[in-house]
């Protein structure tokens, strides 16, 4: 029996408190559906607008068994607007500070594998455009913390606005950030070449 932990915000969190396997509508039960012929276990615990730093909270608050073969995490893009529309500076100190305790949290409390997916942002609406130096400054964070903690990087931004510039961003995406059914296989199939190596 092999056991999945998918840790992030709203991409993970798909509203999984409101299907009945829990694991909602977005890349996780897919995940779950391509897998279904091992003998595994998924769990979603992903939330809903948490940034980086709740995230954090939420792992020391609550604990994490040490029962986990993988672990997934998928967080960032809640933290852009926190540095776009507030005075509070999160890129990239506060940002790399508490991914790193997040990563140093797991590592000492589970064995299991660490697996990071980059924050990623379409260019629709407009204003997001200029967002786009705050994902690219935060891959680059979670991909060099990936080397420090021996973790598997998967590389999201890139290939999904890809897809939507040659499908059209409504194929991949709802609003820009969040991923539509198409959006979710193409981030599933990214993680299972991850975890396939």
């Amino acid at each position: 029996m092999q056991n999945y932990l998918f840790l992030g915000d709203s991409i993970t969190d798909a509203d999984h408190l409101f299907t009945p396997d829990n694991l909602g509508n977005g890349y996780v039960s897919i995940l779950s559906r391509k897998l279904a012929h091992k003998n595994c276990t998924f769990c979603n615990r992903g939330h809903d607008g948490f940034t980086i730093a709740q995230l954090l909270h939420m792992l020391t608050r609550d604990g994490v068994e040490n029962n986990w073969d993988i672990i997934t995490l998928l967080v960032g893009v809640n933290d852009v607007p926190v540095e776009v529309y507030t005075d509070h500076t999160r890129i990239p100190d506060e940002f790399h500070f508490y991914y790193d305790k997040i990563l140093e949290y797991l590592t000492q409390h589970t064995t299991a594998r660490l697996i990071l997916i980059e924050p990623f942002l379409f260019d629709t609406p407009e204003e997001y455009k200029s967002w786009h130096t705050y994902i690219e400054a935060e891959s680059s964070i979670i991909k060099k913390l990936a080397a420090k903690y021996h973790a598997d990087f998967i590389a999201a931004d890139q290939p999904l606005r890809m897809a939507a510039a040659m499908q059209g961003a409504d194929t991949i995406t709802l609003d820009g950030i969040h991923l539509t059914p198409v959006g979710n296989e193409i981030l599933a199939g990214l993680w299972m070449e991850a975890y396939q190596e």
